[in-house]
């Protein structure tokens, strides 16, 4: 009787999203395929004086993005490439904090940057965005963008109860590295984080 009401537990909990078990792990999500709130989340870096030119960074970070984000925070790597170079279509496996496993795809290549969208395994649905742009004065803003909603109400409630500090800590070490590779020097960061239903 016990396994019975285990079944019918984890059966509600399925259907309401809170313990999701992905079965079609590389079929891209959207923002509508999770819960809770949409939530924006900028992290930033601006810089005076690279010594790169900065689509030639944007192509090396994306080239280089397995070893762009340290991989005791995230560890990236490349699965079905499309090529030798890394662009549309190539898709990245990524195991969060030694635990957690994620998905991403290529979507987006522009001389500005480049946008990932999640897949079933991530457990966010949307996009993260990673540019720059120019700022008056003659200096950048690198950024990376995310939009996203939870994949469940499970990954709602670990961001809220610490994983978001430690998401924020992975994007700012990976904007730290292009700083360093861009032979800029840093002139300001910041990160903003908004919310809507």
């Amino acid at each position: 009787m016990n396994l019975l009401r285990l079944a019918a537990v984890l059966v509600a909990a399925y259907g309401t999203r809170v313990l999701r078990v992905p079965v079609h792990g590389w079929t891209p999500t959207r923002e509508a395929d999770g819960v809770g709130p949409v939530t924006r989340r900028t992290y930033w870096v601006d810089l005076a004086a690279p010594r790169r030119a900065m689509p030639e960074l944007m192509d090396d970070t994306l080239q280089r993005l397995p070893r762009t984000i340290p991989p005791v925070l995230a560890w990236f790597r490349r699965v079905r490439a499309s090529s030798v170079r890394t662009g549309v279509g190539d898709r990245f496996a990524i195991l969060m904090l030694g635990v957690r496993r994620a998905r991403v795809e290529v979507t987006e290549v522009r001389t500005d940057g480049f946008r990932l969208g999640t897949l079933r395994q991530h457990s966010e649905s949307g996009w993260i965005d990673f540019h720059y742009r120019p700022l008056d004065g003659g200096g950048y803003r690198l950024r990376v963008v995310s939009q996203v909603r939870a994949s469940s109400w499970f990954d709602r409630l670990a961001y809220l109860c610490g994983v978001g500090v430690l998401q924020r800590l992975t994007w700012e070490a990976g904007l730290r590295r292009v700083l360093r590779r861009s032979g800029g020097q840093k002139t300001g960061h910041g990160t903003t984080t908004v919310e809507w239903p």
